[in-house]
């Protein structure tokens, strides 16, 4: 199937008005249609030679376009009038999100060639969209080795300056994207809701310091609630991101898996971390080595394996390590009794953006309790048992 990128490629060519802000407005409409999604979007494409006539076929030349049909087409027509594009946009701005389409120059080209691209995301951040990428993923029920595996390979990648691609869930997911901040790297979280919704709730200082050094992306709209079935999709964005994917724990039957399924289907070279032959969460990485996936035996020769730049300065183990200046100087910020980021930032005099990534960073290493109201305060042995700092 022609790629979406190619259809929008020959409406360039062939001189139709692609790129004015009508043509992305129907595009918009499109995604927020019922029934539609990227693939029937693009046999519309393909079908009308623009979003703006595809938006304004009859049901019954909808209904004409293979893999439509009239059930489709019926759903199509009769949901366009509760489609509001302006209040879409309104939402996004509001949440301080882009809407990005495959007309703007901004789209990740990394997607532009997938079968089943999505013709509009949403971003909170930024990041060099030109720049390697590797997504590590994993299970959310990780060991404590699996934790500090794909902790440590964040920190790995994220010096050698890759962006570290993964899904934001709890486990292997989020120890990714910390240990990546901890290195000072970017990296990017592609979301099954849209990414005004924080999910899991325990991550939101975590995507707050993604922001300043990475983004979150959705195909999602604006205040969508992730469900099952879009955790499985969004899987082939995480994959259609990277230049290669690491898989670090997961049972066979587990969304790291299927995202290796993706990987494969889209090109990309799949790794794994082996791990206890014994262990239900290794048993998905052995079986992707036993099926010819590279091995990454070391983390912090992660870098060399894939052919990116390996970090000047070695990267540390999993042992615990005092924290960094900026965090250090935010944990002295903080006291017994919980308070707002505010105070923290008045306190410590750093900007926003550090305190955020700081506490994400502490938050994940568990020397910091979040309370309600973007409140923070140390994990006393009380509040929070016991914790070791770099322990991800």
């Amino acid at each position: 199937m022609v790629a979406l990128a190619a259809l929008f490629d020959n409406a360039r060519r062939r001189g139709i008005e692609s790129l004015d802000a009508g043509e992305r407005r129907c595009l918009i409409a499109l995604s927020l249609a019922p029934a539609l999604g990227p693939v029937r979007i693009g046999r519309l494409m393909r079908a009308f030679g623009s979003a703006r006539e595809a938006w304004r076929a009859s049901a019954a030349a909808l209904a004409a376009v293979e893999g439509i049909g009239a059930r489709v087409a019926a759903l199509i027509a009769a949901g366009r009038g509760s489609v509001d594009v302006d209040r879409v946009l309104r939402r996004a701005d509001a949440a301080g999100a882009r809407v990005l389409t495959w007309l703007d120059d901004a789209y990740p080209s990394a997607w532009r060639d997938l079968r089943d691209a999505p013709p509009v995301v949403y971003v909170r951040g930024r990041w060099a969209a030109d720049a390697p990428a590797v997504a590590v993923v994993g299970t959310r029920r990780a060991t404590p080795y699996g934790l500090g595996i794909a902790g440590t390979l964040g920190e790995s990648l994220g010096a050698s300056g890759a962006v570290v691609v993964s899904g934001l869930a709890r486990g292997v997911d989020g120890a990714a994207h910390a240990g990546t901040l901890r290195a000072g790297g970017v990296t990017v979280g592609v979301l099954a809701g849209g990414v005004d919704v924080v999910y899991p709730p325990e991550h939101r200082s975590l995507i707050e310091a993604m922001q300043a050094r990475g983004a979150v992306v959705s195909e999602a709209p604006i205040g969508a609630h992730p469900d099952r079935r879009q955790f499985a999709r969004r899987n082939r964005l995480i994959s259609g991101l990277a230049r290669a994917v690491i898989v670090v724990e997961g049972d066979v039957d587990s969304g790291a898996l299927i995202t290796a399924r993706y990987a494969r289907a889209q090109g990309r070279p799949v790794f794994a971390v082996p791990g206890n032959v014994y262990a239900g969460p290794s048993r998905g990485p052995n079986r992707l080595l036993a099926e010819g996936a590279g091995a990454i035996s070391a983390p912090a020769e992660a870098a060399r394996v894939l052919g990116l730049p390996v970090p000047a300065q070695p990267v540390r183990n999993v042992t615990p390590r005092p924290p960094a200046s900026v965090p250090a100087r935010v944990l002295v910020a903080l006291g017994d009794e919980f308070v707002h980021i505010d105070d923290v930032v008045a306190r410590s005099g750093l900007g926003t953006a550090q305190v955020a990534a700081a506490l994400a960073v502490l938050e994940i290493d568990g020397l910091v309790q979040r309370g309600a109201g973007q409140r923070f305060a140390r994990a006393g042995p009380a509040r929070s048992g016991h914790f070791e700092p770099g322990g991800v």
